[in-house]
């Protein structure tokens, strides 16, 4: 029995790729109110309210994972540039530098002189932890992606599924990190997830692959929403409760992986109406920017952390909806503010500096 593929390969944009940018950064808006916000720590997980909330949670908790496959998608075939990581390392160290800046004229006591040198290093001192890992997996992107173009589709498809298994599927049921993935957050993480969105950028979906997909993501929202509960009652009740240890609200879970592909191919294989392209071109290069603001260590603390527990006080509908209110204002606010950001670099030429003297120092190759 053959296969109809449709191969995504083209040259021109896909604004399914980057509109998923722009709701995989809600996403994690969403995720942060939940879970840092202290709504999840406040509820039962069995009550109403917190049925409710770690549903959204399971809905949410492969956004992480869509960026990885997109950097292997948009990366595979791209030309490999130092100055992009020298890019996003200024972009970092600018809003790092600027809101420890603006924390030390107003609580000089809490933030110190020495602040600033960790804050123009941020990637060093591991304050993003996404960033972190971005990096190593940047630096190994030449290899990966050469790898990727060189093996036969059926070699890259059986690399991906012991993969799989070495990194997911086997952690997940031996609850132990086997291969040190730290369950999600590191650059060998990252890496395979580059190299899925790499195979779905060489050999194309399956036929009918968005129907598939829609089932897929919901099959495992649902299944990780209902292993969450199963493992609180279990807890609750003390059978097994060595058991009970989250192992499925992890990025690395087998679950979060396909909803990650499913999220992916869905948006990938998305027809957006030509009268929104402009809107998603400007939205989608400042979505990053939304993350690397609300994640600072410092506004973190006045942002996120347990500020929004009380949103429990309310029905379970009002609830989910003032967390959907909160990660919209905050979307659009550091959406903006990246905005500015983005306009002033290319004001100063910033890109077409780094450019030229990463040619400069490859010697024109």
């Amino acid at each position: 029995m053959t296969v109809e593929l449709q191969n995504p390969i083209t040259r021109t944009r896909n604004y399914g790729v980057d509109l998923l940018r722009i709701v995989a950064m809600f996403m994690v808006l969403f995720l942060h109110i939940l879970g840092n916000g202290g709504i999840l720590f406040e509820v039962e997980v069995l009550s109403p309210h917190g049925i409710v909330a770690w549903f959204f949670e399971m809905a949410t908790f492969s956004a992480i994972n869509c960026y990885g496959i997109i950097s292997g998608y948009v990366g595979v075939n791209a030309k490999y540039k130092y100055s992009n990581l020298v890019l996003l390392w200024l972009q970092i160290a600018a809003y790092c530098t600027l809101i420890t800046l603006i924390y030390h004229l107003r609580y000089p006591e809490l933030v110190p002189s020495s602040a600033f040198l960790k804050a123009f290093f941020p990637i060093c001192n591991a304050q993003y932890w996404y960033v972190t890992a971005y990096a190593g997996m940047f630096l190994l992107m030449p290899l990966l992606s050469g790898g990727a173009r060189s093996l036969t589709k059926k070699q890259f498809k059986l690399t991906l599924i012991a993969m799989f298994i070495a990194l997911s599927v086997l952690p997940s049921v031996f609850n132990r990190d086997i291969f040190a993935t730290l369950w999600g957050y590191s650059a060998l993480w990252l890496s395979f997830l580059y190299l899925i969105g790499a195979y779905i950028k060489l050999h194309g979906f399956f036929k009918n692959s968005v129907k598939v997909s829609l089932a897929l993501y919901s099959i495992c929202t649902v299944i990780s929403w209902a292993v969450k509960l199963w493992e609180e009652h279990i807890s609750t009740e003390g059978k097994y409760a060595d058991l009970a240890s989250g192992f499925i609200a992890q990025y690395s879970s087998p679950t979060m992986v396909l909803s990650g592909i499913a999220l992916f191919v869905i948006f990938a294989n998305l027809k957006v109406s030509p009268h929104l392209h402009k809107a998603i071109k400007i939205i989608s290069p400042c979505a990053f920017g939304v993350y690397i603001i609300h994640a600072h260590p410092l506004l973190w603390d006045r942002l996120i952390t347990y500020r929004y527990a009380h949103y429990i006080n309310y029905n379970p509908i009002l609830m989910m909806l003032f967390v959907l209110l909160t990660a919209l204002v905050m979307f659009v606010l550091f959406a903006f503010v990246d905005f500015i950001r983005l306009k002033i670099f290319e004001l100063l030429k910033i890109k077409q500096l780094l450019l030229k003297a990463e040619e400069k120092l490859l010697g024109g190759e």
